[in-house]
């Protein structure tokens, strides 16, 4: 008794810190390497750690706009997407940022993430079972097990290796829990609790806040089907909530769940309000198809598991293929999905032996798993055309932007944790000794041992560059390839320069279109051809062109330095760029460390043909922001020119002591008009006749850079377009 007592005073120290050796034991060897790697696989997580930065330097260092700034896709700017998903861990990492350094802070909140998620489930399930008049012991041990199936299960393990978004579900377990007794109890203190934690989430990621909605919605209709069935069959020991005092609740709850989230959804509507929000868009079906989980997936090992590529076990092609496949899919991140043997008997063990108590959580479990098989059912790595409920759900606002139906396998792991906790139960109450080998077994499993980190290592030439005073731009090299342009985003929160193109998981389309696909000399057309992103060579012409370009290109992107990353390129290639950079941009080499070779651009000013613009030309696209259709041209009446494709178009004026502004804008309305604004302050109103016409208005020119925003009435694509600029 003294034992149990004694435990009991100290539950809430050795749960959490039973929780933090299982973590530091399943991300081995991390602890060995905790200043210099991160948990990770090559790709998406080294924006993840930028973000984790990018907190710390745009508010202590920058005085720049976290969510939404120029220092990256400068000149344009653009949303820092993957801080939205991660604003809380990342602001909230700091203080130890400032203490030990970016690399140890990243694992510093990695653990954290999995100690918090364990013990939040540890006291959800806690809750839940409680009041099944089991021993206390038998019922903290069960719990224990529930919150070390869920956070160490393969798919978060496999999410900490590139979401980290995904993989922050430390606030899910205390909105439920919260949840669940806002329901049971009155009183106000726990609806405002499930309110804020709920709000939380929406901090951590947008999606976990869909998915709780999700799971809201379903625990209000179970919550009233089960009280009208309660009412019906006058169930003894059994009562329904008063209706107006829970709906009073809920509304609480829902309300502080608003006013927390309030901000961050400013955030995003601010980004909507200059992307237009497309970015954030419906994805086709084919592509959630191809993102979808194959129904037997969470019953066969996974690639990466440690114990099962060691054993025998079954191997199917688009579902689970060996680690040694040389096609990769099965290791994606998503894909890490295996209940594990021991998982699965313990949750079908709870959900048959407790099936009224647990029958919310096998709702849950199965709801979830269906949504995450997508559209079209796959079974055996076969397709079986069946449709699925996940299309309807496509249709649904909010739901609909959840483009990869494999996360909601996340919650199907929470339920599932929930019902193995239940199956502990029982088989603890048989064999209390049990409680070793059921923890062992799961985590040996999950496990994917050695887990794999990745190091971050700086080359050194970005400390010089954060030592050279000014504000300019750093051109990273290559910058086309997705993983690429991950890892060398990492190095701005090193540097803290200006860089081009990013990789923030959603970009808006008009900034794919500027960095990526135009035929802008340069920055664009002849490094995406150099680098292999595009088939083909320069041309003798392409690069005559580029050499005119020269001063032009480097003074409107007022690009200082190029970065050439060997590794990340073949040795042609690299040799190809090189002579590029300083035949035809006049680069000089400053350091070459084997990994990297870094260049000095010239700096120079804008020329004379700055000033006056043919738009219709590939060499001046540059200048022309968002809002504009590159391709095909604008052909009207014998000019050419460049259709808008939205209500609002962006031009870019370099500076200049020039007093007004000439544009040729063709209408194909009869009566139109066009507003005027210049760095954000309105200029002037112009009416455009049908046809090709002139508009002349005053302007200063400033900046280094000045944007001149075009808004036509009516907004129609093709309906308007620019020929050319000049400033006499």
């Amino acid at each position: 008794m003294s034992r149990l007592s004694s435990f009991a005073r100290s539950e809430h120290t050795l749960v959490p810190l039973g929780y933090l050796l299982a973590a530091v034991l399943m991300s081995f060897p991390l602890v060995t390497q905790f200043s210099t790697h991160i948990p990770a696989v090559a790709g998406d997580v080294w924006s993840y750690l930028w973000a984790l930065g990018w907190a710390r330097v745009a508010t202590l260092n920058l005085g720049a706009n976290p969510f939404h700034t120029d220092y990256i896709f400068y000149p344009l700017g653009g949303a820092t997407q993957l801080l939205w998903a991660t604003a809380l861990p990342s602001f909230a990492s700091i203080p130890l940022q400032l203490a030990c350094g970016l690399v140890p802070a990243f694992n510093f909140m990695y653990l954290a993430a999995s100690v918090l998620t364990g013990y939040g489930m540890y006291l959800l399930a806690r809750y839940e079972f409680k009041s099944w008049r089991i021993q206390n012991q038998r019922i903290q041990s069960a719990a224990f097990i529930a919150g070390l199936a869920f956070t160490f299960s393969a798919l978060r393990l496999g999410y900490g290796l590139a979401f980290t978004n995904l993989f922050h579900a430390e606030f899910i377990p205390f909105y439920i829990l919260f949840l669940l007794k806002t329901t049971r109890t009155r009183g106000w203190r726990n609806a405002i609790l499930a309110g804020l934690f709920f709000g939380l989430n929406a901090y951590v990621d947008f999606q976990i806040a869909a998915f709780l909605a999700l799971f809201t919605a379903l625990w209000f209709g179970y919550t009233g089907v089960r009280a009208r069935f309660v009412q019906a069959k006058n169930f003894r020991g059994l009562r329904a909530p008063n209706p107006a005092g829970l709906l009073a609740r809920w509304l609480v709850m829902c309300a502080v769940a608003g006013a927390v989230a309030l901000p961050m959804l400013g955030i995003v509507l601010n980004d909507f309000a200059i992307e237009g929000g497309n970015y954030i868009r419906v994805f086709p079906l084919q592509y959630s198809a191809e993102r979808s989980y194959d129904a037997l997936s969470y019953f066969l090992p996974n690639a990466r598991s440690a114990l099962y590529q060691k054993l025998p076990a079954p191997r199917i092609e688009n579902v689970n293929a060996s680690a040694a496949t040389p096609d990769e899919s099965e290791l994606s991140p998503d894909r890490q999905n295996f209940l594990g043997i021991t998982f699965l008997a313990l949750a079908l063990g709870g959900a048959i032996y407790f099936r009224r108590r647990m029958f919310f959580w096998t709702l849950i479990a199965l709801t979830f798993a269906i949504l995450s098989l997508g559209p079209i059912l796959h079974f055996a790595g076969v397709n079986t055309n069946l449709p699925l409920p996940f299309t309807f759900i496509n249709h649904v606002p909010f739901l609909n932007n959840i483009r990869i139906p494999m996360r909601y396998g996340l919650f199907v792991f929470l339920g599932a944790a929930l019902l193995a906790g239940a199956g502990a139960l029982v088989a603890l109450r048989w064999r209390a000794w049990l409680f070793i080998p059921f923890v062992a077994l799961l985590l040996a499993e999950t496990a994917g041992l050695p887990y794999p980190t990745l190091e971050f290592r700086a080359p050194r030439i970005y400390e010089k560059i954060a030592r050279v005073p000014g504000d300019f731009a750093v051109l990273e090299i290559p910058s086309f390839y997705w993983r690429d342009a991950a890892q060398n985003e990492a190095y701005q929160v090193i540097h803290q320069k200006r860089i081009l193109r990013a990789y923030t998981n959603r970009i808006a389309p008009d900034l794919a279109d500027y960095f990526n696909l135009r035929q802008t000399p340069i920055v664009v057309r002849s490094l995406r051809i150099l680098e292999g992103a595009e088939r083909g060579t320069l041309t003798a012409s392409e690069i005559a062109q580029d050499r005119v370009m020269r001063d032009d290109t480097l003074a409107f992107f007022n690009l200082r330095y190029a970065i050439l990353h060997r590794q990340q390129l073949p040795a042609a290639r690299v040799t190809q760029l090189d002579e590029y950079l300083r035949e035809v941009l006049g680069a000089r080499i400053i350091d070459d460390d084997g990994a990297v070779l870094a260049y000095e651009l010239p700096q120079t000013n804008f020329t004379a043909a700055a000033r006056a613009l043919d738009l219709a030309s590939n060499a001046n696209l540059m200048y022309l922001g968002r809002g504009w259709q590159t391709e095909p041209l604008a052909d009207a009446d014998g000019s050419q020119g460049r259709y808008a494709s939205a209500a609002r178009g962006e031009l870019y004026l370099p500076q200049s002591d020039a007093s007004q502004v000439t544009l040729d804008l063709f209408s194909a309305a009869p009566a139109a008009s066009m507003r005027v604004q210049m760095n954000g302050a309105k200029l002037a109103t112009l009416p455009l006749r049908q046809g090709w016409g002139t508009g002349t208005f005053a302007v200063t020119l400033s900046e280094r850079l000045n944007r001149l925003n075009l808004f036509f009435d009516p907004a129609t694509i093709k309906q308007f377009a620019i020929g050319a600029v000049e400033q006499p």
